[in-house]
């Protein structure tokens, strides 16, 4: 069973853990994404506040998180705050892949949109990734825009209407 916790300062170190978890895979598979320092707190703390991040819990362990906020000025700075909500960081760690652990926080995420009455999920991940990229196609993402930020990230961005 699969369920969503919204974290607090004493998750700080699951969260770490499970974004860890991923960065230590990604790297073992020549596909790295995010840096160890990246998903460390001190750097995530920058853009975060704990209580952005939700816990996904399969059968008591925390598999998964990703952190939803209501503004992104650096990513979408044409979208007022609380007009959609974003997600980032999304991360499972090995032992909840496969299990549907992602698509549970999305479907978590659009019923956040629906509670706060706001229409619009979003999100941005790396142009080139396709797995990840069809995940969130085959959850009503649609891709509104490909560039490179900064000279160096390769972006695809989603947006997805809730009803």
């Amino acid at each position: 069973m699969i369920t969503i916790e919204q974290a607090s300062v004493d998750d700080i170190p699951v969260i770490e853990n499970i974004l860890l978890d991923v960065v230590n895979w990604l790297d073992s598979t020549g596909n790295s994404l995010w840096t160890q320092e990246q998903v460390s707190w001190q750097r995530l703390s920058r853009h975060y506040s704990a209580e952005n991040f939700y816990i996904a819990y399969l059968d008591g362990e925390a598999v998964g998180c990703m952190a939803l906020v209501d503004y992104d000025p650096a990513f979408w700075p044409d979208i007022k705050k609380g007009e959609s909500l974003y997600i980032h960081k999304l991360a499972v760690k090995r032992s909840g892949a496969g299990k549907g652990v992602s698509n549970y926080l999305i479907h978590f995420a659009k019923k956040e949109c629906r509670n706060r009455n706001i229409k619009y999920i979003r999100l941005d991940c790396h142009q080139f990734r396709d797995k990840v990229r069809k995940l969130y196609e085959n959850e009503g993402f649609i891709c509104v825009d490909e560039r490179c930020l900064w000279g160096k990230y390769h972006t695809a961005f989603y947006v997805c209407k809730v009803e």
